[in-house]
């Protein structure tokens, strides 16, 4: 008889899981608590178009999720677009997208664009990131880049998503990021390209679940688990609606310390471990527009008065005939778990957010505004202090056939979509490998 497995989440990371299990054999369900798939890759109906709750960037080197598109059959609606990122300093926007752009940045001198330079190389040449673990980034960033580039450069990106958390991050962040972002950087030009699918990020997870419904999975939406059930030191099912359905083995997907609250029968220093965790959230208010608002995808922002970190326009890499001729603006703030900001409402959100748009872009018509809808998230990016890896929690929990993945593993890369799909192909084969010794289904 084939091993049953529960998967709880229906992030990318659980429907990836699912697929590349289910692949193999294994009989799979998988929990989402939400009313649709993806998680924060999820969608909103708007006027009977889907949009994506938040934004999200697939890269041309992201190979895990290009082959999942291909596979998944979503591979011809996908788009490669030259996209362009810019600088919002002292009420200017400036191009910084190309070496050129670096080279002839105005607000550096001509030695400290050297300087930055020779950041983004020193990045590709560091191989050792466990020594990057120990390293302040801002103490790594200064002494490459000087001062000068640190504050009109690396610290407003910082702020833009550590919030105040930022002075105990370790230059891991940075250097993962210059990795991944030198890594779709084509030609002598150096463009940057993404791409885009039809209809939504949501779309491959969608197809990819139907790849798993031919496979033998079913899916269970508006499904929130009560409890994991833990009989004797092992994982025997999960509890729904009062009643316990059984299973060889439970993976959870989710968020570290959502997972800490219904495994009430684990070990206390586990669930301890898992409780601690804390997450960046984010506020990020969407902007619906009838015309495009700028040329560039991402405008960093270095002045911090302004409380959101950049303005990203997804509709200069997603064709807006996609969208009803819509055109998407998303203003994210990502908020350390004590900022105040994250119990503001709805409405005063929007009047200083607006505030400072209207000072940003002063010749912008609002009329064309169509929509300002806010997006929330709690559990967005783990918060990783330097030196605590041994916080990061194993794939084989210290609960017999309970296994784990999310974000908090992944590390020292990013929490995208790239990251989290690779590992969840981790996660099947430590499973698989369980379930072929006989450690599972004994």
């Amino acid at each position: 008889m084939a091993v049953q497995a529960a998967v709880v989440g229906g992030g990318v990371m659980g429907v990836t899981l699912a697929y590349k299990l289910a692949q193999q054999g294994i009989n799979i369900t998988v929990y989402e608590r939400g009313d649709n798939l993806g998680g924060l890759a999820s969608y909103m109906l708007y006027d009977g178009v889907r949009i994506d709750r938040f934004y999200h960037t697939i890269l041309s080197s992201d190979t895990s999720m290009q082959g999942l598109m291909e596979e998944s059959g979503v591979a011809d609606k996908r788009h490669f677009t030259v996209t362009k990122q810019g600088f919002y300093d002292k009420g200017k926007q400036y191009n910084f997208t190309t070496p050129v752009d670096f080279m002839l940045f105005p607000p550096l001198n001509p030695f400290q664009r050297f300087r930055l330079a020779l950041q983004v190389i020193w990045a590709q040449f560091e191989k050792d990131w466990h020594k990057m673990d120990t390293v302040p980034v801002e103490d790594w960033l200064v002494r490459v880049s000087g001062r000068g580039v640190y504050e009109k450069v690396w610290k407003p990106l910082l702020r833009a998503k550590f919030d105040s958390t930022a002075q105990n991050v370790p230059a891991t962040y940075i250097w993962s990021r210059l990795q991944r972002m030198m890594g779709t950087r084509k030609g002598v030009t150096s463009k940057e390209m993404m791409c885009y699918l039809e209809n939504g990020y949501c779309s491959m997870i969608e197809a990819l679940a139907k790849k798993c419904e031919g496979l033998g999975v079913s899916f269970h939406l508006n499904t929130a688990i009560e409890e994991i059930v833990i009989e004797n030191g092992r994982a025997t099912g999960v509890k729904i609606g009062g009643e316990t359905r059984r299973y060889d083995v439970v993976i959870s997907t989710l968020a570290s310390p959502i997972l800490a609250q219904i495994i009430p029968g684990a070990p206390s220093d586990f669930s301890a471990k898992l409780a601690k965790q804390e997450y960046l959230g984010v506020l990020c208010p969407l902007l619906i527009l009838k015309k495009h608002l700028m040329p560039y995808y991402v405008l960093n922002i270095t002045d911090e008065r302004i409380p959101f970190t950049a303005v990203v326009e997804t509709t200069n890499l997603i064709d807006p005939k996609y969208l009803k001729d819509y055109y998407l603006v998303y203003l994210p703030k990502y908020i350390a778990p004590d900022n105040p900001m994250a119990t503001w409402p709805d409405e005063q959100v929007k009047a200083e957010w607006m505030k400072h748009f209207r000072a940003m872009f002063p010749d912008f018509d609002e009329s064309n505004i169509v929509d300002f809808i806010v997006q929330r998230a709690k559990y967005v990016e783990p918060i990783r202090p330097m030196n605590t890896l041994d916080d990061i929690p194993s794939i084989k929990t210290p609960v017999e056939h309970l296994y784990m993945g999310n974000t908090v593993m992944i590390y020292p890369e990013l929490g995208n979509g790239e990251a989290v799909s690779r590992f969840a192909s981790k996660v099947a084969d430590q499973v698989l490998a369980d379930v072929k010794s006989g450690a599972i289904g004994r």
